[in-house]
C-alpha cells in the first residue's frame, strides 16, 4: 500500500503497481475517479469512499462501458468538501461519498444515449444531462456536455 499525500483524511490506498494504478473495475482506476485539476483542494478519500467508488464502477460505470463498447471518460468522481464547494456542487452531493460521477460527452446526441442506458440500470438513483453555462459552442448534436449519474 502507498500513502497518498494531501490535506484532510489520510488513508493508505492500495497501490496498483504496473498497469495504470489501482483498478476499481476492469476499465476504471482509482486515480481517474479522484482526478482533478484543483489538486490542492482534493483530500485523500477515506476507505469508505474508495469502497463506494468501487461499487459505482462495478455496478454502474463498467456495465455502461461494456454496453457501449467504448471508453467512458470521467470528468468528476469523488470530490472533497473544499473541491465540491469550489466547483459549485450542492452541499449534499453524492460526489462527496464517492457515489456519483460526471461522464464527459462530446455532443448532446451521445449524452442522450448514455442517459438512456444509465436510466435502465437498477443501481442508478438519479441521472441528468448537464451543459456548460453558457452552452459550449455547437458541435455535432449540440456541443460538449456531461451526464451525471449517482447511486
Amino acid at each position: 500500500m502507498k500513502q497518498q499525500k494531501g490535506k484532510g483524511n489520510q488513508t493508505p490506498l492500495p497501490s496498483g503497481g504496473e498497469g495504470g494504478g489501482f483498478r476499481l473495475s476492469r476499465n476504471f482506476t482509482l486515480e481517474e475517479m479522484v482526478a482533478t485539476s484543483h489538486r490542492k483542494l482534493q483530500d485523500t478519500p477515506t476507505l469508505e469512499v474508495v469502497q463506494n467508488l468501487q461499487k459505482l464502477c462495478v455496478l454502474v460505470l463498467q456495465p455502461l462501458r461494456d454496453t457501449i463498447g467504448a471508453p467512458v471518460y470521467i470528468n468528476s468522481g469523488y470530490r472533497s468538501k473544499r473541491l465540491n464547494a469550489r466547483v459549485g456542487g450542492v452541499p449534499n452531493s453524492r460526489h462527496l461519498q464517492g457515489k456519483a460521477a460526471d461522464i464527459h460527452c462530446d455532443n448532446l446526441d451521445y449524452a442522450k444515449v448514455i442517459f438512456d442506458i444509465l436510466r435502465q440500470n437498477k443501481y442508478v438513483t438519479y441521472t441528468y444531462i448537464g451543459r456548460a453555462s453558457p452552452p459550449a459552442p455547437p458541435l455535432q448534436g449540440g456541443g460538449s456536455c456531461w451526464v451525471h449519474v449517482q447511486m
